[in-house]
């Protein structure tokens, strides 16, 4: 850390702001000089605590407004992290999300948290357009980005077009395994977005604080002959995730 900016940032704190505002200023201001780079880890609340002179409650304070700002990451167990490159996710274009970490150069996995046969709500039953009592198969799993996990997804997907499903087919791309074993072609999808706020469950599952944003996308995804053939709920690390939307005018 340079001394002059320090010393600067003091004489302003002077003249009425508080300590926290202080530390963001700083980190920002190292941020965007390119004194820190994208990934790399900031100091630990106890070396910030000492630099700055003030307790730990406002150095977390200032990291809180960091990461909710977007400028900072938390990887639980390992520390906090410069944020300056997101994720994109292209809304104009049905790419998995296996395709898509590595178009980005990271490398993806995904861990399967439950697997299981359930009876479809009259809702579900709607939005997979199931005119019987077929079950459904339910699935959540997180999906990670070089070994951080960046998104949960619940997946609803009809029995009756999967015969063999199983949970190890989840544990990497299920595109390929519709579109590569099944034989089946995937068409198009509906989205539907929101900002929504991490629960204590969401929290806990991607290594992240409750109350964090979260980047929330509900879809349908449908074969080449109209017949829906997933319904997926994805929640995004709002701190990993930029969406990126193309428009064309009429």
């Amino acid at each position: 850390m340079e001394a002059k900016k320090l010393d600067n940032q003091v004489e302003t704190h002077k003249n009425g702001l508080s300590m926290y505002q202080i530390i963001e200023q700083d980190i920002k201001y190292r941020i965007e000089e390119g004194i820190l780079r994208n990934g790399d880890m900031i100091e630990s609340e106890n070396v910030l605590k000492e630099m700055y002179n003030v307790s730990r409650m406002t150095v977390r304070q200032a990291l809180n407004n960091l990461v909710r700002d977007g400028y900072l990451y938390r990887h639980k167990g390992k520390g906090t992290f410069v944020n300056c490159d997101k994720l994109e996710k292209k809304i104009y274009g049905l790419v998995g999300f296996s395709e898509e970490m590595r178009r980005l150069n990271r490398v993806p996995s995904s861990k399967v948290l439950s697997f299981e046969l359930i009876t479809p709500d009259d809702k579900l039953k709607d939005k997979l357009a199931l005119t019987t009592n077929e079950q459904v198969y339910f699935i959540r799993r997180v999906r990670y980005g070089d070994n951080m996990p960046v998104l949960l997804e619940h997946m609803y997907i009809p029995s009756s077009l999967f015969k063999d499903l199983n949970e190890q087919v989840f544990e990497s791309s299920f595109y390929d395994y519709v579109e590569k074993k099944c034989n089946y072609r995937i068409s198009y999808c509906t989205q539907k977005l929101e900002a929504k706020i991490m629960d204590e469950e969401q929290a806990k599952i991607l290594e992240a604080q409750p109350g964090s944003a979260l980047l929330y996308c509900s879809s349908i995804t449908y074969l080449d002959n109209g017949r829906p053939f997933e319904y997926v709920r994805s929640f995004y690390r709002g701190d990993q995730y930029r969406f990126i939307h193309r428009a064309l005018r009429n």
